[in-house]
């Protein structure tokens, strides 16, 4: 049983269930957190057991009470004042102590990697807003889940260790539900639908996936027509039932009418020349507040770039 003492403290009853290393138990309870960064917490003395310090092979008892002190943030003694405080390049559709919620614009890479460390990802642009940590990876501070650089909408991100673990075990357990709207070529023959396959690298593009009939992870997603443009394009609404890398592109692209301005499970055509990126948005979260438990509904309009495109391919039939 797990209880909320303090905003920076957890306190766990362990039950016969939970016994064993303690490591190996926290590693259980928050599971986006690396085995070696919950044993630094440990070795830190940020974890006790009946009010002792422990290693991290300590071996837990049923009756016995876990505490994990989560680390403070560092002091900063800054000035305050509209001449240093930056506008966000984004709205932010929530915020509190917990955790912030924005709609991100496409073109924006979620969090550092080979090829983007200039500095400018969500995360980066938003780690003044997050607690010290320590956080299970620092190049992804707060981030609970991801959306692809040219994909726009609703994304949430943790503000302190605890609400990232609560916020990311909702992921992981299929609670938080997603939902997409995606501008596909052609007309889609039925008005909805699940598309089930597995997924899995591409043999020869690594940086890209493909259906698999033997290998790979399972993935599922839902799919409604929201309107159909003629022969030229269909307005989808996507929601996903799991969550797997570029899940969504590559479902549609396997059934035949890729995103429009996906140049990577798509192609290009004139027609569409105009499109600068793939039409896949964002539209919808539903979560459950990781303090309160209050579920929570964001949405997100579709960006200008969508509209236009829509309009432009009404204009067109």
């Amino acid at each position: 049983m797990r209880k909320k003492t303090t905003p920076a403290e957890d306190t766990i009853k362990i039950a016969v269930e939970h016994e064993g290393r303690v490591d190996r138990f926290l590693a259980a309870l928050y599971p986006k957190w690396s085995r070696t960064n919950l044993q630094k917490l440990i070795n830190k003395r940020f974890v006790t057991v009946d009010g002792h310090p422990v290693s991290p092979h300590h071996k837990l008892k049923c009756g016995q009470t876990v505490v994990v002190k989560w680390p403070s943030p560092p002091s900063k003694n800054v000035l305050i004042s509209p001449a240093n405080v930056v506008p966000l390049p984004f709205p932010i559709l929530f915020e509190d102590e917990h955790m912030i919620v924005v709609n991100k614009p496409a073109g924006l890479v979620v969090h550092p990697s080979a090829g983007h460390l200039d500095g400018n990802t969500l995360v980066e642009i938003l780690r003044p807003k997050f607690q010290g940590g320590p956080w299970p990876e620092e190049s992804r501070a707060g981030l609970v889940h991801r959306l692809d650089r040219d994909t726009s909408g609703v994304i949430v991100l943790a503000k302190t260790p605890q609400a990232h673990a609560r916020l990311s075990k909702q992921f992981a357990n299929r609670q938080a539900k997603k939902t997409y709207l995606a501008l596909v070529k052609g007309s889609m023959p039925v008005d909805e639908g699940t598309i089930e396959s597995h997924l899995a690298r591409h043999p020869g593009q690594r940086q890209r996936f493909a259906v698999s009939s033997i290998r790979g992870r399972w993935a599922s997603t839902k799919f409604s027509v929201k309107e159909r443009f003629g022969p030229l394009a269909t307005l989808v609404e996507l929601s996903p039932l799991t969550g797997r890398t570029h899940q969504i592109r590559v479902h549609l692209a396997s059934y035949g009418h890729f995103i429009l301005g996906d140049h990577v499970y798509g192609v290009k055509e004139k027609q569409f020349e105009s499109i600068h990126r793939h039409l896949l948005h964002a539209a919808r979260l539903i979560i459950r507040h990781p303090e309160t438990d209050e579920l929570l509904i964001f949405e997100a309009s579709l960006p200008d770039d969508f509209q236009t495109a829509i309009k432009f391919i009404r204009s067109a039939i």
